[in-house]
């Protein structure tokens, strides 16, 4: 794993290192899900799993999950 830190979440969102590769349904107490990225650099390959929410701008989950892939395609 690197030690790649991003301070913000455009920064996250930005980084082209960075590739949105799916979604994870998680059907817990409060539903939602994980967006699952993967980090494409020589020293890492990790995939990482970040709640959906936290990409949230009050708008609906079929539209934030649309708009962050157009942003990652």
């Amino acid at each position: 794993m690197c030690k790649s830190v991003w301070e913000t979440r455009d920064e996250f969102l930005n980084d082209e290192n960075l590739k949105l590769i799916g979604y994870q349904k998680y059907m817990g107490l409060y539903g939602g899900g994980y967006l699952l990225f993967k980090h494409k650099t020589k020293s890492c390959g990790t995939t990482i799993a970040i709640k959906a929410a936290s990409f949230s701008n009050g708008t609906a989950s079929t539209q934030r999950l649309k708009r962050i892939y157009k942003r990652n395609n």
